[in-house]
């Protein structure tokens, strides 16, 4: 059965359709679904046929159970089988059987009682208060590729009821905070599918730009959503509620999306350490492979090796004659390296949560053996039969891998924030840069050029360091202590956004930086004769004092004039030329975002042009495009 009709999506296709079979969702795919509701999403057909087998594994089980509940009801001998949030209440009430004609309504419930989330103040209109859209669009990708596996017993109708979510673009608006990460993430997962019954509130994005929208309208009511939903809401039945509030989503949508994103950022973070080597005419000799081969992380045997790539060619490299670098030049591909590592198993980790199921219980309808517990049946009580119970109750739900990585990767993306704050203070400092003007300004003392910058690179690698507390090693217990260890995984992974962010932040004023350095270089490289403001002497009495300011300024006029020279948009190529054919690229595309700074402006708008280019990955493609 075909889950895409005629007319699902009301915008323009304009890549191709994703097929989803509950294995093989990769990062770039879910990338992609989180940020362009343009794109389709299909099921595949064998993974439709396992949930139509799981769900009458689930038809099966509640008819039987019905029947034991009413030959009771009759007074007759009967055992009916409890199975946990089927037949049973959540939680502290697992042990209380429900009538079956209220299965349904347990499952509403769960739903209801679950959508308790908070945000950061009291106020229903502030977006602060809620995930961003890309983030909740992942997680429902992840919660639909899980149902297709076939293990959570939902019925194909509900299946095609979230697909049409993502194509549609209804994106529910799901609170920040409530989440302990075990048991799933239920609070967050019920927001997202309250919309179900016509309660909560959501958005309809289109496009791109309607999910980066910060004032996105809201609608609500079921009527609004199945006109919305272009199919009457399916509603939820026997398990479904469970089913869909019952595994670790928004942990693992944040993870999935902050390694894709992380990884551009560690390979820009190669490129800025590049350009800062070219920027102080550094030392070629540390990023011989033999170094990096000698100790075999394969981290920072990739950077390194990245690093070779941008550099070849450059006419800077050596050009000091130095020993040694500094550590944040010289020990770059052995940082970046372990934070290349983390990222790997962070990868690892969440394309195996992306294609989990992590429901309580699960279903194994294709299973022909007995469970595994079904070898103790000489232990049971009177009365009891294992095998009668068709679910699998455990903990697939628990976050706790996904919060290990969380914290993991976070610690890693702090340190490449880290390293790239250290090189930035390098590049401005007139006493470490190798002869480049204090704050790589002209007229310095009248100007203060980047010297804010770096520190508003240091508070937020500060506030970093505050963040990379590991949130998976607490825990409190839930559920009258029945859920007596939680991951607080969605926590890691919130964190850890707020870490990927400030390090991208942290590497654009870098690059900002550094782009700055490099013409200083090659200006100086092409007016050797000219003498730095700063070198002029100083002096004792007052007149020598006005004398040496005179001097000074006629110095001054002189180096901003060679600055604005050197640097005019025609000789851009020429500063290029000094560079390695990746850093070159990269040097240009800052260029391209904001101009030199000749003089004092604001620089928050320049930050914000480099971040852009970086969070898009558009500076990274154009120096991957680099023949």
């Amino acid at each position: 059965m075909s889950l895409t009709g005629e007319g699902d999506h009301p915008g323009t296709v304009e890549t191709a359709p994703i097929v989803l079979d509950g294995e093989h969702l990769t990062l770039a795919q879910l990338a992609r679904i989180a940020r362009d509701p343009r794109v389709e999403i299909d099921c595949a057909p064998e993974a439709l046929a396992r949930v139509e087998r799981g769900r009458a594994k689930i038809e099966e089980m509640t008819a039987r159970y019905r029947e034991a509940y009413d030959r009771l009801e009759r007074g007759q001998e009967a055992h009916p089988v409890l199975d946990y949030g089927v037949t049973t209440g959540f939680g502290e009430f697992k042990n209380i059987p429900i009538h079956p004609d209220q299965l349904g309504q347990l499952q509403r419930n769960i739903l209801l009682s679950h959508a308790v989330g908070v945000g950061e103040n009291a106020d229903a209109e502030d977006t602060a208060n809620y995930f961003p859209a890309e983030v909740v669009r992942a997680a429902l990708a992840i919660r639909l590729n899980a149902f297709l596996k076939g293990h959570s017993g939902v019925r194909p109708a509900l299946v095609e009821a979230v697909r049409r979510m993502i194509v549609r673009g209804i994106v529910p608006r799901v609170p920040i905070r409530g989440s302990v990460g075990s048991s799933g993430d239920l609070c967050p997962l019920a927001h997202l599918f309250v919309v179900l019954l016509g309660e909560g509130k959501y958005a309809v994005a289109r496009t791109p730009e309607d999910l980066a929208s910060r004032a996105r309208p809201t609608r609500e009511g079921l009527s609004a959503f199945e006109e919305d939903l272009g199919v009457p809401s399916p509603g939820v039945e026997a398990k479904e509620g469970l089913a869909l509030t019952n595994g670790a989503n928004f942990s693992a949508a944040i993870l999935a999306l902050a390694v894709h994103d992380g990884e551009i950022a560690a390979e820009t973070a190669d490129t800025a350490a590049a350009l800062s080597l070219e920027a102080v005419c550094g030392c070629a000799r540390a990023l011989d492979p033999k170094i990096h081969a000698a100790r075999g992380h394969p981290g920072a045997i990739a950077s390194a090796a990245r690093m070779r790539d941008l550099l070849a060619g450059s006419r800077l490299l050596d050009g000091a004659g130095a020993v040694q670098d500094v550590y944040s030049l010289r020990c770059a591909p052995q940082v970046h390296g372990a934070a290349r590592d983390a990222l790997a198993h962070a990868r690892e980790v969440a394309l195996r949560e992306i294609n989990a199921a992590t429901d309580n219980p699960l279903f194994f309808p294709d299973a022909a053996e007995e469970p595994w517990d079904a070898q103790f049946r000489a232990n049971w009580p009177d009365g009891y039969d294992g095998t009668l119970r068709a679910s699998f109750s455990a903990g697939n739900f628990h976050g706790e891998p996904v919060g290990f990585a969380a914290d993991y990767l976070a610690i890693g993306f702090a340190e490449l924030a880290n390293i790239s704050e250290r090189r930035t203070q390098m590049l401005l400092d007139g006493h470490h840069n190798r002869g480049l003007p204090a704050n790589l300004i002209p007229w310095a003392g009248v100007n203060s050029g980047f010297m804010i910058a770096q520190y508003c690179a240091a508070g937020i690698v500060s506030e970093n360091k505050v963040l990379c507390h590991p949130a998976s090693v607490d825990s409190i217990p839930t559920s009258a202590n029945s859920e007596d260890h939680n991951a607080m995984a969605t926590i890691a992974a919130r964190k850890l956004r707020t870490v990927l962010g400030n390090l991208q932040a942290v590497l654009a004023i870098e690059l900002l930086v550094v782009a700055q350095a490099v013409e200083w270089r090659v200006a100086k490289r092409l007016n050797r004769g000219a003498q730095s403001a700063e070198a002029q002497g100083s002096a004792e009495d007052h007149a020598s004092l006005i004398a040496a300011a005179q001097k000074r300024s006629a110095a001054y006029d002189r180096e901003l004039e060679l600055f604005r020279d050197v640097t005019a948009p025609e000789r851009r190529e020429e500063i290029a030329a000094h560079l390695g054919q990746g850093t070159s690229t990269a040097y240009r595309a800052v260029r391209a975002a904001v101009p030199p700074l000749l003089a004092d402006r604001r620089l928050d708008e320049d930050v914000r042009a480099v971040r852009g280019a970086l969070e898009r990955g558009s500076l990274l493609e154009a120096v991957r495009a680099t023949p």
